[in-house]
């Protein structure tokens, strides 16, 4: 300690959990995704029609639309306002390019949306984009989008960076190599209990937005609800958010950001239903995203992907908060901050950049005040099938037997796969370790894979073999 007593650190430590006190920093307009619009959801058909704006949508970290937002170009041209559903449409003449940051009245501080414009082929002067800001309450919150373009639509003229989805966008429902790649049409109605769905992979930790075009036919308006689910068990990953009956079609639906965890590289599933009377949704005729596929009900529909997105985040790694890696930030992480108090030492320095200025003070005793008595443990994914019955290489096994294993640690429930192929077919998810595979043929080798699954992901096990027993000899 630089000249300031080891308890003098600590009596002020507690002080921050006694007096109330007012955040002294201002909050940060997070850039979450940004796309320009393929032709169908441009209302530009199989020809160059369309329009020419860009829809914005504010929201925060709990899910909530933030009203009054003014969004500007960077050189300070009133573009619009979000309403009281934090939305805003702009619409624009052609022949200007122009970026986009949210002012919020006060000291706030705002990504920048890459330049937009209509002046692009195919469809010169028809094009619009959709963009979403998340706002953070302080500038020292880690969440983070990853905001790199993930892919451009193939230009002759481009006057600037155009963006048809961010990375953070881990689906959207269109080839981005293809204007008109998107084209739609109503799937096939469902009545509740049933629902539509669409897995894709996670490139986050959490999911924070998704869009879909709901319909009862044609364009009327109506609610839906979305969630975010395991794949295959369909286990709710956070709660459902719905949508309000309200203008534009597609309505942009938003959870908080501790909702609905995910970890990436996992698959889950988008699943839409509306209470009360079912509803419609539109799909893509395509097969745009390869690493996902469309469901209605139970029923998948590989030749179709779902016409909308799913944004995904990257928050707080509450590890690097939790000093002393027991599990939970408390009393003794504070300690141990006061012990490199105005020091330079690395491992104590939490503020995140451009806040991070290698010194522990202020600054990181904020985020470890933040995430106080904040549990840091993640559940692990579930360990992988172990002890198989029969044996791996088992000859003469019974035809009439039963499939069992011994289930992996923290496993909630197992995906069966067997057969006569490899790799063996799917049969379905269960939460009982054995299987009854029903009478087998005599003499027939037979593979099987049990993975085992909790609402973490999926660990795939290894593949078993065995050779049923033969019949009695011909007399």
């Amino acid at each position: 300690m630089k000249n300031i007593p080891k308890l003098t650190v600590v009596a002020a430590i507690l002080i921050t959990f006694t007096v109330p006190t007012t955040p002294s920093m201002a909050g940060h307009f997070a850039l979450a995704f940004q796309r320009k619009l393929p032709a169908w959801e441009n209302n530009a058909g199989t020809g160059c029609q369309g329009g020419r704006a860009t829809r914005v949508w504010v929201w925060d970290e709990n899910g909530n639309p933030v009203p009054n937002i003014q969004l500007k170009t960077t050189w300070n041209v009133l573009m619009g306002e979000t309403d009281t559903d934090g939305r805003c449409q702009i619409s624009y003449n052609t022949g200007i390019a122009f970026d986009l940051v949210c002012v919020d009245g006060g000291s706030s501080t705002s990504d920048i949306a890459y330049p937009m414009t209509s002046d692009f082929e195919p469809c010169e002067t028809l094009h619009s984009y959709e963009v979403g800001f998340l706002y953070k309450t302080d500038i020292l919150n880690p969440g983070t989008f990853d905001t790199d373009l993930n892919c451009t639509w193939p230009q002759m003229n481009v006057y600037c960076d155009e963006a048809s989805y961010t990375k953070s966008l881990a689906y959207n429902g269109v080839d981005c190599t293809d204007y008109w790649s998107d084209q739609s049409y109503w799937g096939n109605w469902q009545n509740p209990p049933s629902y539509f769905g669409q897995t894709f992979v996670a490139t986050g930790d959490r999911v924070v937005a998704a869009r879909v075009q709901g319909t009862i036919g044609g364009l009327d308006l109506l609610d839906w609800n979305l969630q975010i689910v395991t794949f295959p068990g369909l286990e709710p990953v956070g709660p459902f958010t719905s949508v309000p009956v309200r203008w534009p079609f597609g309505w942009e639906a938003f959870w908080g950001v501790d909702d609905c965890p995910v970890v990436p590289g996992q698959t889950y599933m988008l699943k839409v239903w509306r209470d009360g009377g079912g509803m419609n949704i539109y799909r893509v005729t395509e097969d745009v995203y390869p690493d996902g596929q469309y469901y209605e009900g139970t029923t998948a529909f590989p030749q179709f992907d779902l016409n909308g997105h799913i944004c995904c985040m990257n928050y707080a790694d509450l590890a690097d908060v939790d000093l002393n890696g027991d599990g939970k930030v408390d009393f003794e992480d504070y300690c141990k901050l006061a012990q490199y108090w105005l020091q330079d030492e690395s491992s104590v320095d939490l503020a995140p950049p451009p806040l991070g200025d290698g010194t522990v003070n202020h600054k990181d005793l904020a985020v470890l005040a933040e995430n106080w008595l904040t549990a840091t443990g993640i559940p692990p994914l579930p360990g992988p099938a172990t002890g198989p019955h029969p044996y791996d290489y088992a000859r003469d096994v019974d035809i009439n037997a039963n499939l069992s294993w011994t289930a992996g640690t923290d496993a909630t429930s197992h995906d069966v796969y067997f057969g006569r192929s490899s790799p063996p077919p799917f049969i379905r998810n269960q939460t009982a370790a054995t299987f009854d595979p029903g009478t087998m043929p005599e003499n027939t080798g037979h593979i099987w894979r049990i993975d085992e699954v909790n609402l973490w992901g999926t660990t795939t096990g290894e593949v078993w073999r065995f050779t049923t027993e033969s019949g009695p000899p011909p007399r």
